[in-house]
């Protein structure tokens, strides 16, 4: 195979990238409405008018949580600004992840997505807990798919380029 045709499959979109980049772009979606909504001053779990209150106040107020540990209060930054920067996060990496200029570096971009992601997953259940939000749990399942496919198409590239 020539060298031609070798970088072209290495750099080609295929279904498994076209993949990767609708889940990306499902939970940087998600993940930026919710940013939105606390923003405005809506509740943590999306709901209607008066849904989702009583808890304490997402970013940091309030006492201490359940088992006096309150993982709010060591947040650096509101939670709503943290929901807006892992949206903009995610489409960032995957727009850097199949930008043909950044191809040199994809591996490392593929790595940091996959950093990304399972960050994000830690940290919702570490500010969550296993309360049960069937919104927070479709995004995790997104993103634990979304690493299971970025570790594939790793793969795939190794194999296709060497």
């Amino acid at each position: 195979m020539s060298q031609a045709t070798a970088s072209r499959r290495v750099n080609a979109i295929g279904t498994l990238q076209i993949v990767i980049i609708v889940l990306v772009v499902i939970t940087a979606l998600i993940h930026l409405q919710r940013g939105i909504a606390l923003s405005a001053g809506g509740p943590p779990g999306g709901g209607g008018p008066g849904g989702g209150q009583g808890g304490p106040p997402p970013g940091g107020g309030g006492g201490p949580g359940r088992g006096g540990f309150n993982i709010m209060a060591m947040l650096p930054i509101p939670l709503p600004m943290l929901f807006l920067l892992n949206g903009i996060g995610y489409l960032v990496l995957v727009t850097a992840l199949y930008l043909p200029q950044l191809r040199q570096y994809q591996p490392i971009v593929r790595w940091l997505l996959i950093a990304f992601t399972a960050l994000t997953v830690i940290m919702y259940f570490a500010i969550t807990g296993l309360r049960f939000n069937p919104v927070g749990m479709f995004t995790k399942a997104v993103e634990i798919v979304l690493i299971i496919l970025l570790l594939v198409d790793g793969r795939r590239a190794a194999a296709m380029s060497g």
